[in-house]
């Protein structure tokens, strides 16, 4: 046992005795928390999670299911929970420890749920966009793709429009050449789904219900979350399998998280705006998602009021994109269903982050979303200050620059802390919300790294090559004229001098190994860093060794 194991036994004993039952619970206690909700930000949360796992000295699991707002928003409420047996209960009791949307708790559930003493905030958190995507052979996205108006994808959605040759598509779409009758496949949501609930807001407010004048517009009673769908659309339930309806369906049409949607490969449809211009999600940015949000007057002034009257669809501005939802956070203001005091402060430290730029912008280039604008943010904020804390409970701090001796705390959440086993679960798995992407970067990462030490190796193979030759020609030129020497009686050179040659190769060859490359240390740093490379090390030994054996045996000797 070392010094400092014995210590760390020593301080463990130490906590025992000194600890009561009355006092707040020790870090060896578990904590966890769960979430449940809207997909769109899922990946940002699962990020952020797994970062805070790591960043705290004991022992924490935070979770998200990625179930859709609808089922996040009835969880968090405890409302028509559904049984296996068929058997549906509203007990107003929390599902999960903190829900997530991309739709606003109504006015209804609001009031009802306030009336009965559950009081809540809804926190605003990141902007995004939500776009159509088709799968028509030989059509991009981009300037030269599909224009669409919301009415014409209104009358399609409700297949009053059946093929692409319709003539009022090909009048906004002159150099679309598809095969006549060509029919479009509409893939649509099933469950309650935010891209639902923000689509039909958009068909709704650029081409309201129907008139005389407009007889196929987008009826007011088929905005929401969940609508009744023309019996001829085709259910493509969650982004994964709506991208495959849209992939395994020729002239498909669907809709789907911006971000999601591109990451899939799938063609963008250039919608029109509401100053009329025609543009898809990338060619309105990350400003166009931002211009939606310039006009917050329909925001309430408190996290705790009603939000259901904000809408960020259609908004004004030649580069604003016409369809961008909000997220939000759901959290209960009375926190005392959650085991522990350590826990409540937990989930307010975890909002928290989802504010914090050092968290919350690593989301931005990694899944396409966007921090509220400065109003919500600070409102945000404002409402976890509402959430009714016990006063033993501890307070989570962050540690970004380095906190001597308080970094080690507790409840300390330290950016400069990141446990080696987290980092190998994050490179191998995909399991409890880990990114595949981040461990595909990472990899690639990796490999290039060894890819550049390889090639560094190369070099300085060849230029040891170089120096043996050079050696082995001096040290045949000095054999060449000793032998000569040899012959003469008195056992001299032609000048009557002793040549003296160094024919150590080794000294020779040592200098540049050390200076140049050290295989030993470089292996261990690729090891530390998650990636193993001394298969890689032995097989470049094996197969160089039958090339250049005196070399790869000095090599060896200097491994050894």
């Amino acid at each position: 046992m070392n010094l400092r194991t014995a210590f760390s036994a020593v301080g463990v004993a130490l906590l025992g005795a000194l600890t009561t039952a009355d006092d707040a619970e020790t870090p060896s206690a578990p904590l966890i928390l769960s979430g449940s909700g809207t997909t769109n930000p899922s990946k940002c949360f699962w990020h952020i999670m797994s970062q805070m796992q790591a960043q705290i000295k004991g022992v924490a699991k935070l979770s998200y299911r990625a179930v859709g707002s609808g089922t996040g928003i009835k969880e968090f409420l405890g409302k028509d929970i559904e049984y296996p047996n068929g058997t549906t209960i509203s007990n107003y009791e929390a599902w999960n420890d903190f829900g997530a949307g991309d739709i606003p708790i109504s006015a209804e559930d609001k009031k009802e749920w306030n009336d009965k003493g559950y009081d809540f905030v809804q926190l605003p958190f990141v902007l995004s966009a939500v776009s159509f995507f088709h799968s028509i052979p030989g059509v991009p996205s981009g300037e030269r793709g599909l224009n669409m108006t919301a009415c014409l994808l209104s009358r399609v959605f409700q297949r009053d429009i059946t093929t692409w040759d319709h003539p009022d598509i090909l009048n906004i779409n002159p150099g679309l050449n598809v095969a006549k009758d060509y029919p479009i496949y509409v893939g649509r949501r099933v469950l309650g789904s935010s891209s639902t609930y923000s689509i039909t807001q958009y068909l709704y407010a650029q081409c309201p219900t129907q008139t005389e004048d407009n007889p196929n517009g987008w009826p007011v009673d088929k905005v929401a979350s969940k609508i009744e769908w023309h019996q001829e659309t085709h259910e493509c339930d969650g982004s994964g399998r709506m991208a495959s309806c849209l992939r395994d369906n020729g002239g498909s049409i669907g809709y789907l998280d911006a971000f999601d949607g591109h990451n899939e490969g799938l063609s963008e449809i250039r919608l029109m705006n509401s100053d009329g211009r025609f543009l898809t999600s990338k060619e309105a940015g990350i400003e166009g998602i931002q211009a939606a949000a310039t006009d917050l007057s329909n925001f309430p002034v408190s996290a705790d009021g009603d939000f259901s009257n904000v809408s960020l669809m259609n908004q004004p501005g030649p580069n604003t994109w016409p369809i961008t939802l909000v997220s939000y956070v759901y959290i209960r203001k009375n926190l005392d269903f959650l085991p522990s005091p350590a826990s409540r402060t937990l989930l307010k430290a975890f909002a928290t982050a989802l504010f914090d730029p050092t968290y919350i912008d690593q989301c931005a280039d990694r899944y396409g979303l966007v921090a509220v604008p400065p109003l919500p943010r600070t409102m945000s904020l404002n409402g976890l200050e509402m959430l009714e804390l016990d006063g033993v409970a501890p307070e989570w701090i962050f540690e970004k620059s380095t906190m001597p001796g308080v970094g080690q705390g507790d409840y300390v959440i330290s950016t400069r802390r990141m446990g080696v086993d987290n980092v190998r679960e994050i490179v191998a798995t995909n399991n409890d919300g880990v990114d595949a992407k981040d461990a595909t970067e990472e990899l690639t990462g990796q490999v290039s790294y060894l890819n550049d030490r390889v090639g560094q190796l190369e070099s300085d193979l060849a230029r040891m090559r170089d120096q043996v030759a050079s050696i082995m020609a001096n040290q045949n030129a000095a054999d060449a004229t000793n032998n000569a020497g040899a012959s003469a009686s008195d056992g001299k050179g032609g000048g009557g001098e002793e040549v003296m040659v160094d024919t150590d190769t080794t000294n020779n060859i040592m200098p540049i190994v050390n200076e140049t490359y050290d295989p030993v240390d470089d292996a261990g740093e690729i090891f530390d860093e998650g990636f193993t490379l001394e298969a890689s090390s032995a097989e470049c030994l094996f197969l160089g060794f039958g090339k250049y054996p005196s070399l790869f045996l000095t090599l060896l000797w200097t491994l050894v």
